[in-house]
C-alpha cells in the first residue's frame, strides 16, 4: 500500500502542443472567415489600427494599459494555482495565446500583404520572446499544483512557499517583458512601419 502511495504519477503540462494548436486554429480561422463572410475584412483593420494607435501613446498611461492588458490575467492565472479552476484555466490560457498569435499574423498578411507579416512580426518583438517562455513555465506550474488538489492530495506548507517564491520569480521575468512592450516595442514597430512606407 505505501508503494502504491510512493508513485509519482507525471503532471507534464503539454504547453507547446496546446500553443501550437491555438496557433494552426489561428491561422486557418482567419482564412475561412476571410473568404466566407468578412470581405471587408474589418476585424483584422479595427485590431491593426488600434494596436498602432496605442504605439503612440507614451509614458505612464500606457505602461498601465499594458499592466492592466497583460497582469490581469496573469495574476489571475497564478491565484487559480490552489483552485481546481488551474488546470482548465492553464490549457485555455496556452490555447488562446497560440489563437492570437496566429490570427494577428494571417489577418494582418490578409489585410496588408506580405509586408503585414513584418509588421505583425513588429507588433510580438521583443515582448514575446519573454512572455511565452514565463507563459509556459507558469502555465505548467498552475496546471501541476492544481491537478494535485483535483486528486486530493491537498496543499502542504512547504509547496505553498516553492509556490509563492517560483511566482515572485516568474512575475519580475514577465514584469521585464511589460517594459519592453512599453519601451521597446513602440520603437522596433516605428522603424518596420517607417520601412515599409518607405517602400
Amino acid at each position: 500500500m505505501e508503494k502504491l502511495l510512493c508513485i509519482k504519477t507525471k503532471t507534464t503540462f503539454p504547453g507547446m502542443a496546446l500553443l501550437l494548436f491555438g496557433f494552426l486554429a489561428g491561422m486557418i480561422i482567419p482564412n475561412l472567415v476571410y473568404r466566407f463572410t468578412w470581405k471587408q475584412q474589418a476585424f483584422s483593420a479595427v485590431y491593426l489600427l488600434g494596436t498602432y494607435g496605442r504605439t503612440a501613446a507614451y509614458g505612464k498611461e500606457y505602461l498601465y494599459q499594458i499592466i492592466g492588458m497583460r497582469g490581469g490575467m496573469f495574476l489571475l492565472t497564478l491565484l487559480c494555482g490552489f483552485t481546481v479552476f488551474g488546470v482548465p484555466l492553464a490549457v485555455l490560457s496556452m490555447i488562446f495565446t497560440g489563437l492570437g498569435l496566429g490570427m494577428v499574423f494571417v489577418m494582418s498578411i490578409l489585410q496588408f500583404g506580405l509586408a503585414g507579416g513584418a509588421v505583425a512580426a513588429g507588433l510580438l518583438l521583443p515582448q514575446y520572446l519573454i512572455y511565452i517562455p514565463v507563459w509556459m513555465k507558469v502555465y505548467g506550474m498552475v496546471y501541476k499544483e492544481s491537478r494535485a488538489i483535483w486528486r486530493n492530495h491537498g496543499i502542504f506548507p512547504g509547496k505553498v512557499s516553492s509556490y509563492f517564491l517560483n511566482s515572485l520569480l516568474w512575475t519580475a521575468i514577465f514584469g521585464l517583458g511589460i517594459l519592453l512592450e512599453w519601451y521597446i516595442n513602440p520603437w522596433i514597430l516605428r522603424q518596420i512601419l517607417g520601412f515599409i512606407n518607405f517602400f
